[in-house]
């Protein structure tokens, strides 16, 4: 019973990691995106 514990907890660590990366990559993003968006202004690209 203890193994299935265990398991339990690698997956839900696993999951969570996981979840924090994405987050992490979505919030990079669209600061990046913003950054394109006042270059873009900046240089006079409207499209």
């Amino acid at each position: 019973m203890a193994g299935t514990l265990y398991l339990f907890a690698a997956f839900s660590i696993t999951w969570f990691i996981i979840f924090i990366y994405i987050f992490s990559i979505s919030r990079r993003q669209k600061t990046l995106e913003r950054e394109i968006e006042k270059i873009s202004r900046a240089l006079g690209d409207h499209s």
